[in-house]
This record gives structure tokens, C-alpha cells and sequence, in this order.
């Protein structure tokens, strides 16, 4: 994709296919599948994500459009200080009453841990200083001093599991992994953090980009890899240089690179840049993206273990999964599993957006009430106004009303609740809020960001979202409801069966503000 970026001519549209060895209509395929490339490059990025969304963001995008040409984006990754832009070199504009200032080098979010002792956060709290420095990687030692068996059994025994959404057991992904002989394995850790209202990816990939390095060498000497790829979304420009930068600084201390730490194996790791597709999240239209096709669901089996990054063995991991493992190595299996409860053991860090009085990162220990978890450490709405909701884990998450804030943050409570935790962003939705802009808004994100593999998810988000524009009455409220079916049940990915939840809720919780166009 990036070689074919600026191409105009069919003739030029051939030798890029040459170049990266892809048929013509494939590589045709794989472009039209990105915005990024069809982006003006010149243009400002707009977050029109949904913390940006009850911010203000369309009031800062018309102040914008009067001086610049913009290209709206879904999430920018700043939710504690939305609405926010991008200029083209990086830098974030953000919206302060009516002003729109360089917020370019603020202080970073405000970091704060709950949990017994820090693991996601332990480099990212205030106290932390010389972020740039080289660290011991002494996790990573305590691995190689097991047999790589050994330290898969360890991540089992641990009983973490995936932060990207999916809450896979980790250890059991490694141990199928580790099964398949094959001459290269790859290790990819996922920094497509898509969700809006999440930000410790970004916030980890910027600022703990060793924690993740070290959790992808000790998975590769786990598995026997020898490639690592760090995939980051486009719009993390600045955690993609970050990425860079410390692999450069790991392979020249010879802790990546050819004879890794004298282990004898080879771990080369390197950054590849998404270009602007949500779906990229997922572990296999991840995998289609960096071998530069149609970033599309890949049907399982085989999965990535068996058969993965160019039919390789490889285990995708997201970033925050792989910054727990160094602690694991450091202090034990058991004391991992001790934190947490007997379903979801460790810790899990949320984001908490600009619209809760206490914005920012909390690293908690699972078990902790979603009440505690808003009230106490979000500190409730904003200016002290109550919150009718929370969007929770993003657009394939759950509208979580007040009347259910008690569930435990705990993957198993939550599922038997009806309750996705996701990636644990939470936007908070405050009284008097315009519920049919936001379903608006989240059936857009549904158009927009379908793959289009499959028709129940490419076109029923569209439908969804035309039969809301005409005003649901009840024939066409009836016509929703099938559209919502349809996609939840046929839909190729959790995409398609996952983003009707919140938009089911909203109907049934504050339908009378949706109807006919009305609110309240």
C-alpha cells in the first residue's frame, strides 16, 4: 500500500503491483479499501470520533472547514481532551470554549493506579522519569532463563487474557503457537487501537514502547519466532516514530535483532503503519493489511497460530496484553493470578473521556464495580452533571444505563450481564443528551467503517441508517429491527454482529428521544 501511494496512471498502477508482487486488481482492491490513501495529505485530521462527537467536535470542524481543508477521521486517540485535530505534521489542535489552540506538548493524561501495584501503568505514571531510557528488559532475562515450554505454561497458568476486546486466553493462543514447526514465526503486536474512546494503546506505544518490545521478544522465545511487526494505526503518527525509535535503540543493545541476548535466535522487529481502516483491528484483516491486500475478515480455521503472517505461525497480541507478560516473568504466574478474580485475574486499564470529571487512564484490579469505576475514580460527570449512560468498549460495545453500573468489571459477570467490556473505553453520555445524534452517529460508523466483504454488514448499516433519517415509525421501526437481526446474526465478524448492540440499547432505553426525529 505504501508503495502505491500517489499512483495515478494504469501503467504506474502496474509497476507498483510488480513491486510488492500482487496481480493488478488485487493491488487496485487493497487501495480502494483504505481512506488514507484517497486522504489529502495537506488536510487536517478531525477526530469525529464519539467523545469528540458530545464535545463539540462538529462546532470545531465548522471552525476549521472556514480555514483549512479537514478529513473527519473516527478517532484521533486524545478523548480526555476532546474535540481535537491533527495538523499534517502531527501536531493536536484542541477546542478550549471557543478557541482552538496547539495543544501540542500538554501534559500528558492524567495516569493513576488503583490496583495493588502497577503493571499496565508502571511506566506511564507521573513519578516515572527518563522515559527514553533504555530499560533492563528484565523480564525478558527471567524468560530466557526457562525452557521456552516453561514460560508458555507460566502465561497459562496466569490465566491472563487478551485486553484487545476478544479476552482470548493468552496463554493458550502461545501454546498453539509454539505446537507448529515452521521455519519462521511471526510475533505481531496489535496497536490498531480503533475504538473511540480508547487511548492506552496510544498512550503505551508512546511512552512503554520497550514494555510492549520486551512482551514480543519473550513471546517469540515462548514460541520460536524470529519476525516481530508492530502494526499502528494511521492516525498514532507520533507512536509509530516512538515504535521506531525503540526498536532501533533494542536491536543496537542487542536486545532484538540477530543473536538476540546471546539466546542464539534471531527476533527482528519492525513498525508497520495502517492507513485509515477500523476493521484492521481484527487479527486477520490485520494480517491481510500488512501483506498489503484488502484489509477483510479471513474465514478461521486455519487460524493465525497455524497459519498466519504469509502462512506463517503467528501470534497477534494487543499492545497492553504484552506490557502485562514482563510482570508475569518478574513476579510469577501466581501472583498475577492472585490480582483480579477467579474468571478475569490481573488488572485491565480503562479510559475514562472528557466527559467524566476525572479524566484520564486507571490501571484497576478486576472485580471493581462499574459504579466505583465511574463514580470514585471518574468521578461522575463533568461540572458535576449526572450521567444518563456510558458507551463502554466503543461502537461494538454497550450503552450501559445507571440501573447497571453494579456488574463487576469481570469478563464472565459481564457477559452473563448482557455487558461488553471491549477494549474498556468509557465515554460518559450526560443528561439531556441528543440519543438520536448519537445513533446517528453510530450508524454512520457502521457504513463507514464495513469492511464490505459481506452484505449483511456493508449494506445494513446504510439501511440502518436511511430508515432512522426517514423518521421511525412503526413500519419502519419494524424494518430496523430485521435490518439489526440480519446483521447480528449473518455478519462474517464481530464487527457486523457486535455493533447493533448499542444501537438496540438506545432504541429500547430512550427510543421516545429517537422517534420521529424528536427529543427531548
Amino acid at each position: 500500500v505504501e508503495v502505491a501511494e500517489g499512483v495515478d496512471s494504469s501503467e504506474e498502477l502496474r509497476q507498483a503491483a510488480r513491486a510488492v508482487h500482487l496481480p493488478v486488481a488485487a493491488l487496485r482492491g487493497a487501495l480502494s479499501s483504505y481512506s488514507e490513501i484517497s486522504a489529502d495529505p495537506t488536510a487536517l485530521r478531525v477526530c469525529a470520533g464519539t467523545s469528540c462527537l458530545l464535545a463539540g467536535g462538529s462546532r470545531m470542524l465548522g471552525q476549521l472547514v472556514e480555514k483549512s481543508r479537514c478529513h473527519p477521521v473516527y478517532c484521533l486517540g486524545y478523548c480526555d481532551r476532546s474535540p481535537v485535530a491533527m495538523t499534517p505534521e502531527g501536531r493536536i489542535l484542541a477546542r478550549h470554549g471557543g478557541a482552538i489552540d496547539d495543544a501540542h506538548g500538554p501534559p500528558p493524561p492524567d495516569v493513576r493506579c488503583a490496583a495493588r501495584t502497577p503493571i499496565v501503568t508502571a511506566r506511564l505514571l507521573p513519578d516515572v522519569s527518563d522515559e527514553d531510557a533504555l530499560p533492563g528488559y528484565d523480564g525478558l532475562h527471567a524468560a530466557l532463563r526457562l525452557a521456552p515450554e516453561q514460560v508458555v505454561e507460566a502465561v497459562v497458568a496466569s490465566g491472563e487474557r487478551g485486553r484487545g476486546g476478544a479476552a482470548y486466553p493468552t496463554g493458550l493462543k502461545w501454546r498453539a503457537a509454539a505446537a507448529f514447526d515452521a521455519p519462521d514465526k511471526y510475533v505481531v503486536a496489535n496497536g490498531d487501537e480503533g475504538d473511540p474512546g480508547s487511548f492506552v494503546d496510544r498512550e503505551l506505544m508512546e511512552r512503554d514502547p520497550h514494555g510492549i518490545l520486551e512482551g514480543m521478544a519473550i513471546c517469540a522465545h515462548a514460541i520460536g519466532a524470529n519476525r516481530g511487526v508492530v502494526f499502528i494505526r494511521a492516525e498514532y503518527p507520533h507512536a509509530a516514530k516512538v515504535m521506531a525509535h525503540a526498536i532501533q535503540q533494542a536491536t543496537g543493545a542487542h536486545v532484538l535483532g540477530a543473536d538476540a541476548l546471546g539466546s542464539g535466535r534471531d527476533f527482528h522487529v519492525e513498525v508497520v503503519r495502517g492507513m485509515g481502516s477500523y476493521v484492521c483491528g481484527e487479527e486477520t484483516a490485520l494480517l491481510a493489511a500488512i501483506e498489503g491486500e484488502r484489509g477483510e475478515v479471513r474465514p478461521r480455521p486455519p487460524y493465525p497460530v497455524e497459519k498466519g503472517l504469509f502462512g506463517c505461525p503467528t501470534v497477534v497480541d494487543n499492545v497492553e496484553t504484552l506490557v502485562d507478560i514482563p510482570w508475569i516473568m518478574l513476579h510469577g504466574a501466581a501472583a498475577y493470578a492472585a490480582m483480579g478474580t477467579a474468571e478475569s485475574s490481573g488488572t485491565k486499564a480503562i479510559c475514562l473521556n472528557r466527559g467524566f470529571a476525572r479524566p484520564g487512564i486507571v490501571e484497576i484490579e478486576f472485580g471493581l464495580t462499574l459504579r466505583e469505576l465511574i463514580e470514585v475514580h471518574g468521578g461522575g460527570g463533568a461540572g458535576g452533571v449526572p450521567l444518563e449512560a456510558v458507551l463502554l468498549g466503543g461502537p461494538m460495545g454497550s450503552i450501559v444505563t445507571p440501573d447497571r453500573w453494579d456488574v463487576p468489571v469481570c469478563f464472565a459477570a459481564m457477559s452473563a450481564a448482557g455487558i461488553s467490556l471491549g477494549h474498556a473505553g468509557l465515554v460518559a453520555i450526560p443528561e439531556g443528551a441528543d440519543w438520536r445524534g448519537i445513533l446517528l452517529h453510530l450508524l454512520g460508523f457502521m457504513r463507514d467503517e464495513s469492511c464490505g466483504k459481506c452484505v449483511p454488514c456493508s449494506l445494513g448499516g446504510a439501511r440502518a441508517e436511511k430508515l432512522v433519517l426517514a423518521g421511525l415509525d412503526h413500519n419502519r421501526r419494524e424494518e430496523l429491527d430485521r435490518v439489526l437481526d440480519l446483521m447480528r446474526t449473518a455478519s462474517l465478524c464481530a464487527f457486523g454482529r457486535e455493533t447493533p448492540g448499542p444501537v438496540r440499547t438506545i432504541l429500547e432505553r430512550f427510543g421516545d428521544r429517537v422517534l420521529e426525529g424528536g427529543r427531548s
